[in-house]
């Protein structure tokens, strides 16, 4: 009787699970659809989240003492991903955790090298819009496609007093870009903001911090591949830099790192950082 009563719930629980599909709303399925495509991209929602991976960092001086910074490995926990559907439009927030350790060499005029470490804790997030014009609804994934992102962010939780307030982007192809709110500055995927091969690019930091440190990090197709290059300070919180687009056509990010400069000339003091990823394309020669 025991195995007959076994048998019989097995069987419910087997149809119940295998039906659960059955009893979701369209919305379910295409935010899961958009789900989906999310998990299998390896551009637009992973290679934000890796490029300060074991990152090259720099070196300094204040005073008679040197500074080499860098930061380790990062991991990504506590993702969160909310999908709002609405018509053939779907609005996406993708936020995660950055978590690592950022490491600094002093050596002083009187001591030997010290290893100071750090611990990073980041909150970084980004925005997509996806729009069901790839196919009809009963297709594998119910016609959605990426249309547009925005410029993702970082902020340190460790205690934060740098921001960046804006990003001037100067160049032949784009005269003045001025991107005040980036989470809500979105750019087609198909028509990124682009650059010539090799092209000069001024990029100019306005925040709120006068003792802070900024710096462009990017990537490059030849050693040391991730390369960061320090902005100028100008005084009041500007930073100014000028870089070299690459060459290679190919969708590109650039990560514009601010931190107060105590998180690198400080053994006490917390990782305090801001940071912009900014997404472009180099154009075809």
């Amino acid at each position: 009787m025991h195995r007959a009563v076994l048998m019989t719930v097995t069987a419910v629980v087997l149809v119940v699970t295998g039906c659960t599909g059955l009893f979701q709303t369209e919305e379910q399925k295409d935010q899961d659809a958009i789900r989906g495509l999310i998990d299998r991209d390896s551009v637009w929602f992973s290679a934000g989240t890796e490029v300060d991976s074991a990152g090259t960092g720099g070196s300094c001086c204040d005073g008679d003492t040197w500074f080499v910074w860098w930061r380790g490995e990062q991991t990504h926990p506590d993702g969160n991903l909310v999908v709002e559907v609405t018509g053939d439009s779907a609005w996406v927030e993708w936020s995660w955790r950055n978590v690592g350790a950022i490491y600094t060499m002093a050596k002083p005029p009187d001591t030997t090298w010290l290893l100071w470490t750090k611990r990073v804790l980041e909150t970084a997030a980004v925005r997509a819009v996806f729009r069901r014009d790839n196919g009809p609804a009963t297709s594998a994934d119910r016609g959605w496609r990426l249309g547009s992102v925005s410029l993702a962010t970082g902020v340190s939780d460790s205690g934060n007093t740098v921001r960046i307030d804006s990003v001037r982007v100067q160049s032949t192809s784009n005269p003045d870009l001025l991107i005040v709110d980036p989470l809500n500055t979105f750019y087609d995927v198909t028509d990124l903001v682009a650059f010539s091969p090799g092209e000069i690019v001024t990029v100019t930091l306005y925040t709120n911090a006068e003792e802070a440190r900024a710096f462009l990090h990017t990537f490059v197709l030849q050693w040391p591949f991730y390369v960061r290059a320090e902005f100028q300070h100008e005084g009041g919180g500007v930073f100014r830099g000028v870089w070299p687009a690459q060459v290679v056509p190919f969708p590109r990010f650039a990560l514009f790192d601010l931190m107060h400069r105590n998180t690198i000339q400080r053994e006490v003091w917390d990782y305090d950082y801001s940071g912009w990823l900014f997404p472009y394309q180099i154009s075809e020669p």
